[in-house]
């Protein structure tokens, strides 16, 4: 019920006014900016032919209303009227409360003979009228569709003045049609008039207008329907006519077409929905059909990256559908590990919408290891997976990880806990892989210092296969690195700093020339020259304590010349 203060005028032998035309009764909250005077009221107690009623907007509330002939005044003439006016203050009242309250005997009639002038009236109570639609048949569906998609492109468009006829051809009430088929939130907002086509003071911006009087260019003020608004106007007869009404609190289009036409948007492309009706579908009772769909979750999912509302609406959706979850998670899951392994180079592990962590990325990632998979390409994603799962640590057979030594050695030298993890995988090997000469071979580009660590761990074919493949790819200051470090090493005094590397490197004779005269005696000693004579000859040769220079070298024919 709406509680609605009431002014009641007419032509009587006493009103608050006097004589004649004027106010009979008014309730005491009746609001002062409306007035409650011939002079204050105008428009609203205008005279007009017949029955009148309807709802009008004001900027304080709304104003229901009903005129109706009322025989003769006071005096005995003809062409008196009665006015009866309700305000609601709230704005709460809607057309379809105004229609069931005129249909009702609510407004009144006539004034009682026993009526006297009082500013004391109670207030009316306003029921919010119950929706109780007739059947509805073909016939009527086809003769209300233009009428209510008429109303729902003004109340799309936010305002417009709609004109509707009082009956359909079969003699059905077209308003009372269109205001119980449309929801009473959707419609709170539309101004009605019955009877009349003044208007004069609605603050309404949709009006709709019932009856013949409507003029043509009032009509020429409202939007004209589009082929969305037929195709609700259609959807909603059509349920109607089947039972089936939308709820009253709709009070958004988009909540009405959710309600209208997801189940027609569940059987529709997934890339050609909307984010609205996205949203809808996700909320519909086929969400978990439509999730099963591949196809479709990798829509939303794309969709909800750029759209909080599709976003929150798939996730509800998988939370009550855990089924759709767990498929897509293994989607993801799976993408993830295809992109790691196919070497795509991704600067970052793929996560995914369900939120896959790094111990479950890292899990599976060791689970793919372990029944044979291997990495295309170590570096990027593939990399920081490998780093994380060793880190964690997960089972990372690093030898057989994959055919990129390379990438792997990188990965080693940069990562001390990918370093330390091969350094112990390094130095438990029982059966030596035929990659492994390759990979140190890689690891000394990238740090000879790898000879001092992973020398003595491996078997001799192993080390002097890798020393002249990593001295050919070196530049001179690198060779020269490596030889010392050889030289100084642990395994020194086999002569592979010379052998192995300078005399493999591919250098010049100068610059290796050059290299052995800086490094004379350390590297005399790695060849097994004993100290006191690698030093005689240092001094007979002129090369001073440190070394020799190239010429000596040649002349006196200490170590074969490299082979090319």
């Amino acid at each position: 019920m709406t509680t609605c203060p009431q002014l009641v005028y007419t032509s009587a032998s006493r009103t608050l006014e006097g004589p004649g035309f004027g106010v009979v009764q008014l309730s005491p909250d009746w609001p002062a900016e409306v007035g409650d005077s011939r002079a204050t009221l105008g428009p609203l107690i205008a005279l007009g032919d017949g029955e009148s009623f309807g709802l009008r907007h004001t900027a304080g509330g709304r104003i229901a209303y009903r005129k109706v002939q009322a025989g003769t005044d006071a005096f005995g003439r003809p062409g008196n009227h009665l006015v009866h006016l309700l305000w609601d203050g709230a704005g709460r009242v809607t057309p379809r409360d105004v229609l069931a309250f005129r249909s009702g005997g609510g407004f009144l009639d006539g004034l009682p003979a026993e009526a006297e002038p009082s500013r004391g009236a109670p207030a009316v109570e306003v029921p919010s009228a119950r929706r109780s639609l007739p059947a509805l048949t073909a016939d009527d569906v086809d003769a209300l569709l233009p009428h209510v998609a008429a109303v729902l492109a003004a109340v799309a468009a936010g305002a417009g003045v709609v004109g509707l006829p009082a009956r359909t051809a079969s003699g059905r009430d077209v308003a009372e049609l269109v205001f119980g088929v449309l929801p009473r939130a959707l419609a709170s907002a539309v101004a009605l008039h019955v009877g009349t086509a003044s208007a004069l003071g609605d603050a309404a911006a949709v009006r709709v207008h019932v009856g013949p009087e409507v003029p043509n260019d009032l009509l020429s003020e409202g939007p004209v329907p589009d082929g969305q608004d037929t195709a609700r106007a259609r959807a909603l007869l059509e349920a109607a006519a089947k039972k089936e009404l939308c709820s009253d609190n709709v009070r958004k289009l988009e909540t009405l077409d959710r309600w209208l036409f997801a189940d027609t948007w569940t059987g529709l492309d997934p890339a050609s929905l909307t984010p609205v009706q996205l949203v809808a579908v996700l909320e519909s009772e086929k969400a978990g059909w439509w999730l099963s769909s591949p196809d479709a979750v990798d829509v939303a999912c794309a969709v909800a990256a750029s759209s909080p509302e599709v976003d929150a609406a798939l996730r509800t959706a998988l939370s009550q559908h855990p089924d759709a979850w767990d498929r897509l998670r293994d989607r993801e899951l799976d993408a993830a590990l295809t992109a790691v392994f196919g070497g795509a180079g991704q600067a970052e592990v793929p996560i995914g919408f369900t939120g896959l962590t790094r111990a479950e990325l890292c899990e599976a990632f060791t689970a793919e290891l372990a029944r044979g998979r291997r990495l295309a390409e170590v570096g990027g994603a593939a990399a920081t997976l490998v780093e994380e799962s060793v880190a964690l640590p997960q089972p990372v057979a690093l030898l057989q990880l994959t055919d990129d030594l390379a990438g792997l050695a990188r990965l080693a030298t940069s990562r001390p806990v990918v370093r330390e993890a091969l350094v112990r995988e390094w130095a438990g090997v029982d059966e030596w892989p035929a990659s492994s000469a390759s990979l140190l071979g890689h690891l000394l580009l990238e740090d000879p210092d790898w000879f001092l660590t992973l020398g003595g761990a491996a078997p001799v074919s192993v080390v002097r296969a890798a020393l002249p493949w990593a001295a050919e790819r070196l530049a001179a200051s690198m060779v020269e690195r490596l030889a010392l470090t050889v030289a100084a090493s642990e395994l020194a005094g086999q002569g592979w700093a010379l052998r192995d590397v300078l005399f493999r490197s591919g250098l010049p004779d100068e610059e290796v020339a050059a290299i052995v005269a800086r490094n004379f005696l350390v590297l005399a000693g790695d060849d097994g020259w004993p100290g006191e004579v690698a030093r005689l000859a240092a001094g007979a040769l002129g090369a001073g304590p440190g070394g020799e220079s190239a010429e000596g070298r040649r002349k006196t024919g200490m170590w074969p010349r490299r082979r090319r």
